[in-house]
């Protein structure tokens, strides 16, 4: 409890970042329960015994089917009495050529049943490497937008970057799907656990014997380091410098979000090995509260299925090239993850 309750001491400091400066009291407030950052949240993560674990990348649209793991975990919840607390740890690193969840755009379905594309960025070939963490935030209200689109664009203005304005309104249209509430969940950027980890790895020389901070540089020794360049591209630097890490090392700082089940599918599963290799070189140094996170495979389901687009939406999907989407989903079937349970027999099983 000791780490976990550190690193969240750690997150009350820095949240605020996380909000524009020049954000009213009342909004930045407002944002911040949305993202399940305010005190009520943090301190019902603190007391969780366990911790679910989801990894989105920063982006308006959560495609089928990655729709599947938040609504995995809303339904793991709702089962149980006390329910573990769920954090969206975001990849905010991710850039404009990420094909799997498109963060240049945003697609939405307007009141007039027209589906609308919002291009937030160029994905022209000198700039689609550009991380969406690097970008202002979003600042639009969408044409004809529904209410709930329009409710997250509004809170999405509020975020430092644009990586959190995805998370803002991820936040919103999660909620209003029925997948997520109260204060069940929190939405954290990646790039707050590895300056936690840079911090701690950087202690004063007082602080050599104990085991976080030398948990932390046993990590940064061995990790690979990324930052943004002066065109926003990510570039190697060394470890202590960087925001964010390779892959194997991001996920073996999640013992410092408490004892944790990472919720993934086949693919994370097929490398998970290799991260627990990593884990098991930082075992050594790790505290008597540090316990390797388990990978708990989401079941196989399928949006459409349960909660799919009108003929009129996919025929305009199929012009866009896009899938379904969680947004979209909202739009035409309301809180569709609230009134139905695909997982309502499926337990939580670690691997």
């Amino acid at each position: 409890m000791r780490t976990k309750t550190a690193f969240i001491d750690y997150v009350r400091r820095r949240r605020l970042d996380l909000i524009r400066a020049d954000a009213p009291a009342a909004a930045a407030g407002e944002a911040l329960a949305l993202l399940g950052l305010d005190d009520a949240a943090l301190d019902r993560w603190a007391a969780s015994e366990s911790v679910l674990v989801s990894l989105p990348h920063a982006s308006p649209n959560v495609f089928d089917p990655r729709t599947r793991v938040c609504w995995y975990a809303g339904s793991v919840q709702r089962r149980d009495p006390d329910p573990a607390h769920h954090v969206r740890v975001v990849l905010t690193h991710v850039n404009f050529s990420d094909l799997g969840w498109r963060p240049y755009a945003w697609w939405y379905l307007g009141e007039d049943g027209k589906v609308r594309c919002h291009r937030q960025f160029s994905r022209n070939k000198k700039r689609k490497h550009v991380i969406v963490a690097g970008r202002p935030p979003m600042d639009i209200v969408p044409e004809e937008a529904s209410t709930t689109d329009l409710d997250a664009s509004r809170a999405a203005r509020w975020g430092a970057d644009l990586a959190v304005s995805y998370m803002l309104l991820g936040a919103v249209v999660e909620r209003a799907a029925g997948m997520v509430s109260g204060r069940t969940v929190t939405y954290l950027p990646l790039s707050l656990l590895v300056s936690f980890v840079r911090e701690q790895a950087a202690g004063p020389a007082s602080a050599a014997g104990e085991p976080l901070p030398a948990w932390c540089r046993l990590l940064t020794d061995q990790a690979q380091g990324r930052r943004a360049g002066p065109d926003g591209v990510l570039v190697e630097c060394p470890a202590r410098q960087a925001t964010v890490f390779d892959n194997y090392s991001n996920l073996a700082m999640l013992p410092l979000l408490g004892d944790c089940h990472v919720l993934g599918g086949a693919k994370m599963a097929g490398y998970w090995p290799h991260v627990e290799h990593r884990l098991g070189a930082l075992r050594q140094a790790a505290a008597e509260d540090m316990r390797d996170p388990r990978i708990a495979v989401v079941p196989e389901t399928d949006l459409l299925r349960f909660a799919g687009p009108s003929p009129a939406v996919a025929a305009q999907l199929e012009r866009h090239g896009v899938p379904y989407s969680q947004g979209l989903a909202v739009a035409e079937h309301g809180d569709f993850a609230r009134r139905i349970d695909p997982f309502d027999r499926a337990t939580l099983v670690a691997g």
